[in-house]
């Protein structure tokens, strides 16, 4: 495990990384694709869906292409008390979205194989003293605050929209056939919606970062529980919730990431300019 200090503007704060991806035991290929840079304070996850392997063809395309954009934004941000303002960095992790969804359009359109291949995405970007999480679909994104598990992305899809709209109730939801049907996709439509939150940052914060091969295998409560008996391990931790859905069956491919703010705190302004 490697701790690594990232600057933006007036604050520094360290993360604490740790990831890991799995087939699963009935899948034969994962289509599950992660990414994590310390670099830029950022955490990819897609979960591809498409015939023969245009599934994983897509997740790739979308987490590689989403990393490089972003990489290429902050490299190029010349003016930091304005280029590192959130609803900058807002536009950057959109963008990179919306760019990634054209690229997996056009491939599809240009090669007969991908016709019709998607993914979700999820994305975390730590910047100044928030993270910015960006989504499409039903992979989702957690946090882990004083030992206690909060959802904090909302699932696009079918069976969300029937909740919020109280035709089912979330015990019900538990059960329904339509657990993976999906309203929205990277690669499902020209003009993608890409759902984008603050969150304020504390120290010792964990957030997770998963696909939905974890979250149909184990319950809120079963992913609470291993968070609160290993979150000082994260790679275990990983493991840990890997194992814990191959061993309920491990229907489909299983991805997790976890990161840790590890320190989080505020450098004075002339510290900023002086380094």
């Amino acid at each position: 495990m490697r701790l690594f200090p990232t600057l933006f503007m007036s604050f520094q704060t360290v993360l604490e990384f740790a990831s890991l991806t799995d087939t699963g035991l009935v899948r034969a290929h994962n289509e599950d694709a992660i990414e994590t840079s310390a670099e830029l304070g950022l955490a990819i996850l897609a979960d591809g869906m498409g015939g023969y392997n245009a599934g994983e063809v897509a997740s790739r395309m979308c987490v590689d292409l989403i990393g490089k954009h972003i990489k290429q934004k902050q490299q190029s941000a010349w003016i930091p008390l304005i280029s590192r303002q959130t609803m900058v960095a807002s536009r950057w992790v959109n963008d990179a979205i919306s760019y990634a969804n054209e690229r997996v359009l056009k491939a599809a359109h240009e090669h007969a194989e991908y016709v019709g291949m998607g993914t979700t995405i999820v994305v975390a970007m730590c910047h100044q003293d928030k993270l910015l999480v960006a989504h499409v679909g039903d992979s989702r994104a957690y946090r882990f605050r004083s030992g206690e598990l909060k959802q904090i992305t909302k699932d696009h899809s079918v069976l969300q929209a029937q909740i919020d709209a109280g035709l089912i109730s979330e015990e019900q939801a538990k059960y329904s056939p339509i657990k993976n049907l999906i309203t929205r996709a990277v690669g499902a439509q020209l003009e993608i919606e890409v759902e984008i939150h603050d969150h304020k940052l504390e120290e010792g914060d964990i957030y997770l970062l998963c696909s939905d091969g974890l979250t149909d295998m184990l319950s809120y409560d079963q992913i609470q529980r291993i968070l609160k008996q290993q979150h000082t391990q994260l790679e275990v931790c990983c493991q840990s919730l890997v194992n814990g859905a191959n061993n309920c069956g491990g229907r489909d491919n299983i991805s997790v990431i976890l990161f840790k703010v590890s320190q989080l705190h505020q450098r004075k302004l002339m510290d900023v300019f002086a380094s």
